[in-house]
């Protein structure tokens, strides 16, 4: 069984090289971050990705099928948060503002840096370099009021009590401020499916879809306990945005809309 695994890694790793050789030639689609063209995407390497299971629920929030740049390596997360930004002038907001930003992609947070913030912190639970701060999204280590936007793109299905993590980012969020709040969900699921005996990596990779997931959101579920926390829900749709041909130009999930979530200026809590 190890030397097949061995086998495995080692055959994953060749296709990886055959596929950033034939992924970079073609003019076919385009990596929105890096402005290159290419005849396609990398794919996403979970294979729970394609289980029927998943597939039943038709989950919103990634395209594994056309996941990475093979330029850039911005995956398809990231590359539509660019649309996004680009298309409702963003970026504009993030001048002379305060910024905290959960696992911070490499190209999204370069962008950020060169809107000159007032304050921009990047935090991860698990830190990568120096730059980010280990600081847990259930347990935030600043007061009160502090940031103006926060950035959590595809954070909060890896994280257990989410509630904790949806009251501290309204905590440290002003009055008025906003945050980015992407993640994945289903449409068909009244309630998130989340069961405390799928306690394995390989248990969460089959039903979850990625070995670090701890549930599949629902929808109205999800929605419900964003406003619950207290933010006012602005839900910015994918379709009013861009067209179904430009999506699949630039790789992103056309079904994907921008999920904001601000802070009233009076809050109820």
């Amino acid at each position: 069984m190890q030397n097949m695994n061995v086998i495995k890694k080692i055959n994953n790793r060749i296709l990886t090289k055959i596929e950033c050789l034939i992924y970079r030639f073609g003019k076919t689609k385009k990596c929105y971050v890096c402005q290159r063209p290419l005849w396609g995407f990398t794919k996403y390497r979970e294979e729970s990705t394609t289980l029927p299971l998943l597939s039943m629920l038709d989950i919103i929030g990634s395209d594994p099928n056309n996941f990475g740049c093979m330029h850039c390596n911005s995956h398809d997360r990231e590359r539509h948060l660019f649309m996004f930004f680009d298309r409702l002038n963003i970026w504009e907001k993030m001048k002379n503002v305060a910024i905290l930003h959960f696992a911070p992609e490499k190209n999204l947070s370069e962008k950020i840096s060169k809107q000159e913030p007032l304050q921009y912190v990047c935090a991860d639970l698990y830190p990568k370099d120096q730059l980010t701060q280990k600081i847990d999204l259930t347990r935030v280590p600043y007061s009160n009021d502090v940031f103006d936007i926060v950035i959590a793109n595809h954070v909060l299905e890896h994280i257990p009590n989410y509630l904790e993590a949806l009251n501290e980012i309204y905590r440290v969020l002003k009055p008025n401020g906003a945050a980015v709040l992407q993640t994945p969900y289903t449409k068909l699921l009244e309630h998130n499916f989340e069961l405390s005996c799928i306690n394995t990596s390989a248990l969460r990779s089959y039903y979850y879809g990625q070995s670090d997931h701890v549930r599949i959101f629902s929808r109205s579920h999800l929605f419900g306990d964003i406003e619950g926390a207290g933010f006012v829900l602005k839900i910015k749709k994918n379709d009013d945005l861009f067209s179904e041909e430009l999506a699949r130009y630039y790789g992103v999930n056309k079904n994907e809309d921008l999920i904001l979530a601000y802070k009233p200026q009076e809050s109820t809590r």
